[in-house]
């Protein structure tokens, strides 16, 4: 079977429905004892795709990466406000890819897991009031 085509996402909406249901299973992961290492994933995910959407909101070009301090940077460049409590969000990239496999990663407390949860939280929330705030 070959893959389909890609296909980007073409709006900010897109992006953000699939940031909530990272977190959603983020969430769902804690009630179904899921692997800490995979809620922090979603977690990442959902930030990772809230950046994604801000930027495509106001059409400015974002690298295909993993690297939250990268997207922050891009903000940033492109003049665009982020909120203090988003600006250490960069400790979740290496949940984005070290996390995702056995042996690669050591024990992630539940302090970090709530920090990536609140951060996927804010995220969201700050993506879905600037999204909407200049259409």
């Amino acid at each position: 079977m070959n893959p389909p085509k890609k296909r980007m996402p073409v709006s900010p909406d897109e992006w953000l429905i699939h940031a909530r249901s990272d977190l959603r299973l983020a969430k769902l992961g804690i009630a179904q004892d899921i692997l800490r290492e995979q809620i922090c994933f979603h977690a990442q995910q959902a930030v990772e795709k809230s950046l994604k959407a801000v930027l495509l909101h106001f059409k400015v070009d974002f690298p295909f990466t993993h690297d939250l301090e990268e997207l922050l940077d891009t903000l940033k460049i492109a003049g665009i406000s982020i909120p203090l409590n988003l600006n250490e969000i960069g400790v979740l990239t290496p949940y984005a890819v070290e996390t995702r496999y056995p042996g690669y990663w050591g024990e992630i407390s539940e302090s970090e897991v709530i920090e990536a949860l609140e951060f996927a939280e804010s995220a969201i929330k700050w993506a879905e009031e600037t999204t909407k705030k200049s259409k």
